[in-house]
């Protein structure tokens, strides 16, 4: 979520981080990173150097080639039951190239391992929680608004401060956040996105109530006990 990203680096740059966003690393030597933008090369000094570049699936090595299953991306393609274009053959995990985290891929092997046994559960990816382990924590699933306005759908955001919460008051001195809620037009929740700790497990909150289809006013009947940081997605309905 592009609004809470930018809250986030407001607040890391209160603490005195520097960003260099948009620039290309041309060299590094020693703890001497030479950047460039717009024609510009300074050099931007530090004690340590953290290069991160995601991953990528290994398909080569151990014989996938000949079987050669239908690719999708750089992995294979699978359908609701994480079977490749050949039956008898399954994939799960990172090679299947759609969601590259942990808990996507035990619940891909989960279901592939129940059709493997004759049990017709498929895959969802409707609420794949993914969370950012920063400090304040950033926690997000199911739709954001970048993607609902590029698709052309209308919907309805239902947002409050974290400082709502007395007991998050209490438990991040005075720190703040950002609970925001999005809704379809029959008021179906389908995006929630966290600022603010511990969005890591409040999101999971929001992840039932969008799997399970949950409009607004059905969660809202749900009672949430207080004082807890949780009550904040009741809140903001």
């Amino acid at each position: 979520d592009r609004e809470l990203s930018e809250l986030l680096q407001a607040e890391y740059a209160k603490r005195g981080i520097k960003f260099y966003l948009g620039h290309k690393v041309t060299a590094v030597n020693g703890g001497d990173v030479t950047v460039e933008k717009d024609g510009e090369t300074f050099v931007i000094q530090g004690e340590k150097v953290l290069l991160s570049v995601g991953r990528r699936p290994v398909t080569k090595g151990f014989g996938l080639e000949t079987l050669a299953p239908e690719p999708f991306r750089n992995g294979i393609k699978v359908n609701e039951f994480m079977q490749t274009s050949i039956p008898n053959v399954y994939a799960c995990g990172d090679i299947t190239a759609f969601s590259l985290l942990a808990h996507t891929a035990v619940s891909e092997a989960e279901v592939a391992v129940d059709h493997i046994l004759g049990k017709n559960r498929s895959m969802s990816y409707k609420a794949i929680p993914g969370v950012v382990y920063t400090n304040p924590e950033i926690a997000g699933v199911g739709k954001t608004e970048e993607e609902l306005q590029a698709e052309g759908t209308p919907y309805t955001v239902k947002k409050i401060p974290m400082a709502f919460s007395g007991r998050f008051v209490a438990e991040n001195e005075q720190g703040n956040g950002v609970c925001k809620l999005i809704l379809a037009e029959d008021e179906t929740i389908i995006g929630a996105h966290l600022l603010g700790n511990p969005a890591s497990e409040l999101i999971v909150i929001a992840g039932i109530a969008i799997e399970k289809g949950m409009k607004a006013d059905e969660l809202k009947a749900i009672v949430f006990p207080h004082p807890t940081v949780g009550e904040i997605i009741k809140e903001a309905l």
